[in-house]
């Protein structure tokens, strides 16, 4: 490592704060150099944080309290999507340390839910702060992961964008023998030895081309969801994904892209094609999915994929041939235990109606009926009957699920929401194996210096991402990728 060695990392969530932060504490705990490498995050937007910010369901990590293992958390996420059974072994058996180095960071994450797909609780989150506020779990990772950043003097770079990358060879022997020229918004360069890429996907690019009219990733890999709506940022374009392309890196899964089922329907603005996140947990505590007719139609409890298709799949719509209707419902039980804090929030924006028994209501019968009402339906009869047969099931639920939360036709209010199914997480990307190396098309070997972490990549989802396994990709092998980034400084 030479005296002026630098680790640069593009992107700046929370695999990229990850990255930054254990290649620091890797330069610090072995200081083989008498100058440490300079370590560079770079930011195209004018803040920290990306999609990382936007998380709310959680991070997973084996929970032993609920009887959990390695071998459960292991087989729930090969089951869900088929990934490489090697990436996802290291994300599962990494999941407790990711968890206990995020909490000796600061972060409390206490709380303990089971999403969709997952045959135990192990979805961790904060719980509401002093004052009783909800503290969400994207924001309050990214916040106290760049704290400490700036706290040890990483130097992370805002409006900074990576428009390209060359890869060049010393002329002498010196170690390492390559190194990385960075193009920043097209006119400033940037010397790096080690290079991660942490950009994210490109599931905010919805449309079939960007505003330079270049094609999206999304239309040229899975273009049956172009013009769908989606919860990414519009910073989700690709850029890192086109980097890698254009370096000859290897792809996995590129038409692999999550539709998250449950996008908040604002009333206000229905078209609107950025949907808030109707986060997981709202399931996992006990929400329940609703057709028009207020019906039941599928186990809510499922994976995200199986639960996207019994959406779309639903043929009641509005009344006048707009899109189909669904609506979400939580008894009053359930919002408790998501808590109601949180959900006021979504109130406050319109996203959530709190139905309550007014003054004159004395029965269940009557606010179901003020329910049934708020969704459009002229009687309570069909809604009446839908609870009743919930409350009732145990084991032989009609569509599958096992566990019921909390009962709903007793409930003394209710809250209620509309949702639809969004472009949420591209589940393919830059292949990389264990160490965070970035392969080679040409012969799948990793090409020199060049690591990854994050949606960037590909290969640890497959098919179907289970909730609360992005920020744990991000953290297990962010951590992994500013490991190797260092190490390939002293080999």
């Amino acid at each position: 490592m030479t005296p002026t060695s630098t680790i640069a990392i593009v992107g700046g969530g929370l695999a990229g704060l990850s990255a930054a932060l254990e290649a620091f504490d890797q330069a610090n705990k072995h200081k083989t150099h008498a100058t440490p490498p300079k370590i560079i995050l770079l930011e195209k937007e004018k803040n920290i944080g990306g999609n990382s910010m936007k998380a709310s369901s959680g991070i997973n990590a084996v929970e032993p309290k609920n009887n959990d293992t390695m071998d459960d958390f292991y087989q729930d996420t090969i089951q869900a999507g088929h990934g490489q059974p090697e990436l996802v072994r290291k994300l599962v058996q990494e999941s407790p340390s990711a968890l206990a180095w995020l909490t000796e960071a600061g972060v409390d994450l206490s709380v303990v839910s089971q999403c969709g797909g997952h045959s135990r609780a192990r979805t961790h989150r904060c719980p509401p702060g002093p004052n009783g506020m909800p503290v969400p779990v994207g924001f309050k990772l990214v916040d106290t992961l760049k704290k400490r950043a700036q706290q040890l003097g990483i130097d992370m770079q805002t409006n900074a964008r990576v428009t390209s990358l060359l890869l060049n060879n010393h002329n002498s022997n010196q170690s390492p023998s390559s190194y990385w020229t960075l193009t920043i918004n097209g006119d400033t360069e940037l010397k790096a030895d080690s290079l991660v890429l942490t950009s994210g996907g490109f599931g905010g690019q919805i449309h079939a081309s960007m505003e330079n009219n270049i094609p999206t990733l999304l239309k040229e890999y899975a273009p049956q969801w172009v013009d769908r709506a989606t919860t990414n940022g519009p910073w989700a374009n690709g850029d890192g994904v086109r980097l890698g392309l254009a370096l000859g890196a290897a792809t996995i899964d590129m038409d692999q892209v999550q539709i998250h089922p449950t996008g908040f329907v604002d009333p206000s603005d229905p078209d609107a094609m950025t949907k808030f996140l109707a986060p997981e947990a709202l399931r996992a505590y006990g929400g329940i999915l609703l057709n028009a007719q207020g019906q039941r139609f599928v186990n809510e409890l499922t994976t995200r994929d199986k639960l996207t298709q019994a959406i779309l799949a639903q043929t009641h719509n509005d009344g006048n041939g707009g899109p189909v209707v669904i609506y979400l419902v939580l008894s009053e039980q359930a919002a408790k235990d998501f808590g109601a804090s949180t959900l006021g929030f979504y109130a406050k924006k319109g996203l959530v109606q709190e139905i309550k028994r007014d003054d004159n209501q004395t029965a269940n019968e009557d606010v179901t009926l003020t329910l049934a009402r708020a969704m459009g339906l002229d009687d309570a009869t069909t809604l009446t009957m839908t609870f009743k047969d919930y409350d009732g099931y145990t084991e032989k639920d009609p569509f599958g699920k096992t566990r019921f939360p909390s009962k709903m036709l007793t409930s003394p209010g209710y809250w209620l929401a509309r949702i639809t199914p969004c472009v949420h997480y591209t589940m393919g990307g830059l292949k990389i194996n264990t160490d965070a190396q970035i392969l080679s098309k040409d012969n799948e070997t990793p090409i020199p210096g060049l690591f990854g972490a994050g949606e960037v990549t590909g290969g640890v989802h497959g098919s179907n991402r289970l909730a609360g396994n992005s920020l744990l990709e991000c953290v297990v092998y962010g951590r992994t990728a500013g490991c190797q980034a260092y190490q390939h400084l002293v080999r």
